[in-house]
């Protein structure tokens, strides 16, 4: 029995699926979900971040801090 060895998961070179990469589509394909904001509050501050990374200046009024999420999704 030791002699056995597992069946690999990989795929080998026969394989024709191993040849082709899987097909990811890329994050801004779609306007409406490339881009989505939430404000975060801190102490008595408030920033808008971004699902891309994207994180504004921290601000004292809510409403601000909404505005620049708003204009980074219009213009990204």
């Amino acid at each position: 029995m030791a002699d056995q060895q597992a069946p690999s998961a990989r795929p080998t070179a026969a394989d024709p699926a191993a040849s082709d990469p899987p097909t990811v589509a890329p994050a801004s394909a779609d306007p409406a979900t490339a881009h989505r904001t939430t404000t975060v509050e801190k102490g008595r501050f408030t920033a808008a971040h971004c699902t891309c990374g994207w994180r504004g200046p921290a601000r004292r009024a809510r409403s601000k801090a909404r505005t620049d999420g708003t204009e980074h999704e219009a213009s990204p």
